[in-house]
């Protein structure tokens, strides 16, 4: 009787173990996931903790906004930066992370189109 016990709680115990690794429960994106260099067809981006850093493939000149404020959700990042020149704050959302971290989207708004992300 006792190995009976001892085999269903055995049992149990090891399905409980699978779930629970199998779940895996979803983390929201962190600053580690849009930090550092980008590049997409138009450009580069490079974000840290305090500045977004544009070069238009184009003109190949800088163009450095302060960062507000960033948001983390669970799949996309919201980045609040600010133009001085026009004296305006502008809202970009970063959405479809790869999950080794390589890519990323520009998701479309008023401040810009839809952009796909590369790390460089």
């Amino acid at each position: 009787m006792r190995t009976r016990h001892c085999n269903v709680w055995a049992a149990g115990s090891a399905l409980l173990a699978i779930g629970v690794l199998a779940c895996g429960g979803a983390t929201a994106l962190e600053f580690k996931d849009i930090a550092g260099r980008w590049c997409t067809s138009g450009g580069t981006e490079e974000f840290d903790r305090d500045t977004l850093t544009a070069t238009p493939a184009e003109t190949g000149a800088q163009r450095v906004y302060p960062i507000e404020r960033y948001h983390f959700h669970a799949k996309k990042v919201t980045v609040v930066w600010r133009d001085n020149s026009r004296g305006e704050s502008y809202t970009t959302d970063f959405a479809k992370f790869s999950a080794d971290g390589r890519r990323m989207i520009q998701l479309r708004n008023s401040a810009g189109p839809r952009r796909e992300f590369h790390r460089c």
